[in-house]
């Protein structure tokens, strides 16, 4: 069993084989000029991250660390066989959006939306 997936907590709901897939923040794939609509291949919840469960998203080419506000979609996406069905099929994007923190920090946010 890889490292990845024991961090995955949906087992092999996905089609998409992300295992040699390298991690990067939200932030970074926006700001190195990736698109703010992102195809979304699997999704899964890192259980072992620094600061406790983090959602994270699965697109073609990276395992995208999602915020943690996140986290409430991620796992009902996995507790849905529906949702999982419609990934698998390619019927399901990430919108990125952005907004300002209380401090006046930019942040990045989204939402899972068909594709």
């Amino acid at each position: 069993m890889s490292f990845n997936s024991k961090m995955k907590k949906h087992g092999n709901q996905f089609t998409f084989n992300s295992d040699d897939l390298p991690f990067t923040s939200l932030e970074e794939y926006i700001t190195t000029g990736g698109n703010n609509v992102i195809p979304v291949k699997a999704v899964f919840v890192n259980s072992k991250a620094q600061y406790g469960p983090r959602p994270v998203l699965v697109s073609p080419s990276f395992k995208i660390n999602l915020p943690a506000h996140c986290l409430e979609d991620v796992q009902q996406i996995l507790t849905d066989s529906e949702l999982i069905t419609l990934i698998n099929e390619g019927k399901c994007n990430f919108i990125v959006g952005t907004y300002e923190d209380r401090n006046g920090k930019m942040r990045y946010t989204g939402s899972f939306v068909d594709a």
